[in-house]
């Protein structure tokens, strides 16, 4: 995929650079005009816009009266399309494919996809998900949870002009005795057994540098668990790291706020939210990542394992990558498994993916945080059986504006509240004079409707114009 993704960039590249000749090839500036550009912080778009980039940083962002355009710059004529930062997904899981060979917990083919080995091969090709992620326009990610070894992938990622920031957090806190997903020698779930559990655990992987520290679950009305919470949660603290969590009811929520929860990586989705709720997540300046779509994206999955409806990939770009599409059509090969039976296969069945693709808690919770003025992120939980890494993002964008968010705030979601998720406000998520070139071009107006994110033509990552689709 890195390949084919590539190898047309120089060509296509000059489709843009009109106004540039051999004289400017290596100035250090380029300046993108004529864009109408939604900045990121939520302020009113820029019309006849200038943007001038320096080597791999923003330079200044306005008008023509703004910006003065260095002489020897290459020039970007953007008439007539649109700009916004690179959009972010703050939930995303590197170790997972998308299918349910990462997933055994969930449909056992481990006869056909050994774990050990579809994890090795994750670990050690994550560059086909960064094609994917930068052809949909995503310039960061957040895994909120996985093996230790995806914390490495900060460091790599960023050295690497062809792929996305990535933070991670690494393995997640739990009061789970382990999972089908983990290895002897690597875990994705740690067992809060005691307090001395939780300390090491988060001396470990903030030593390591991870980017938070994920609880999956709390039980909540567990006195002696909550208080191994309390002392895991107080070692963050003196860490200097954040608590993160996976908290779906609004009890185990709760809890995980009264701990200092920074980010909620899901909605809560078993009633509607109430006002402690409300106030602890605005005491906290707690984000709320809703993640609309996954669930749904399952039943999706298993669908097509089941030879119910094949899996729909729609990606005209061209993002998703080979290994991942034949995955997918291979699906029906598991129709008679023992899982996909009896009373569960009489569920998926029923299932309407054009009515049932939301809870309705989940989307009335969304709206009832963001009345509150609650930030809101935007994250599809990519890797889980049919939430594929990158595309994905508009399903879960479209999802939350069909829930009632505007569109203009959900470009806001997707870019400064992404950064802030994964603590990096200050370098990328909006367009300001200093921060880094991450942004993408569109034929449509995303303010109109989100799904005009769909038309994305080119994308910049740290400085450098990448074609996702011809003219």
């Amino acid at each position: 995929m890195r390949t084919c993704f590539y190898c047309l960039i120089c060509f296509y590249s000059v489709l843009m650079f009109i106004s540039c000749g051999e004289e400017n090839g290596d100035s250090a500036f380029t300046a993108i005009t004529g864009a109408t550009v939604f900045d990121g912080t939520g302020s009113e778009p820029i019309l006849n816009s200038v943007i001038v980039i320096r080597d791999d940083k923003v330079d200044c962002v306005g008008t023509s009266a703004d910006c003065n355009v260095p002489e020897d710059a290459a020039i970007i004529d953007a008439t007539g399309k649109y700009i916004t930062p690179g959009l972010v997904d703050a939930h995303v899981h590197f170790f997972q494919t998308g299918f349910f060979d990462s997933r055994p917990d969930a449909l056992d083919i481990t006869d056909t996809y050994p774990f050990p080995e579809v994890v090795a091969y994750q670990q050690m090709n994550p560059e086909r998900y960064y094609d994917a992620y930068l052809c949909s326009g995503i310039t960061a990610v957040y895994d909120v949870g996985g093996m230790s070894w995806s914390v490495g992938l900060q460091n790599s990622a960023e050295n690497d002009p062809f792929a996305p920031h990535v933070a991670a957090s690494g393995p997640l806190i739990t009061p789970a005795q382990g999972a089908p997903f983990d290895l002897p020698s690597d875990k994705a779930l740690v067992p809060l057994n005691s307090e001395e559990d939780g300390i090491k655990t988060v001396q470990y992987m903030s030593a390591l540098g991870s980017t938070g520290i994920k609880f999956w679950q709390f039980r909540a009305d567990d006195e002696a668990y909550m208080k191994r919470v309390e002392a895991a949660a107080e070692e963050i603290r003196r860490s200097g790291n954040v608590m993160i969590a996976h908290a779906t009811t609004l009890e185990q929520a709760k809890a995980g706020l009264r701990n200092g929860t920074k980010l909620l990586v899901h909605s809560v989705s078993d009633r509607e939210v109430d006002d402690e709720f409300i106030r602890l997540a605005i005491e906290n300046e707690t984000i709320y990542n809703p993640t609309l779509i996954v669930s749904s994206g399952y039943l999706l999955a298993y669908r097509a394992a089941a030879d119910i409806a094949a899996f729909e990939i729609v990606d005209p770009n061209g993002c998703v990558d080979q290994k991942t599409i034949d995955l997918l059509n291979s699906a029906a090969e598991f129709k008679d498994h023992p899982r996909l039976s009896g009373g569960f296969l009489e569920r998926i069945r029923n299932f309407n993916p054009e009515t049932d693709r939301v809870s309705a808690v989940d989307a009335a919770n969304l709206i009832k945080v963001y009345e509150a003025g609650i930030p809101i992120a935007v994250g599809t939980d990519a890797g889980n059986p049919g939430t594929l890494h990158g595309i994905s993002i508009y399903d879960e964008m479209e999802a939350m504006q069909a829930a009632g968010i505007p569109a203009g705030d959900l470009i806001v979601m997707a870019t400064r509240n992404g950064a802030m998720a994964m603590q990096r406000p200050d370098d990328f998520g909006t367009l300001e004079r200093g921060k880094l070139a991450n942004l993408i071009l569109l034929d449509d107006d995303p303010s109109e409707d989100i799904s005009n994110m769909r038309s994305i033509t080119h994308v910049m990552i740290k400085g450098n114009v990448r074609q996702v689709r011809s003219e």
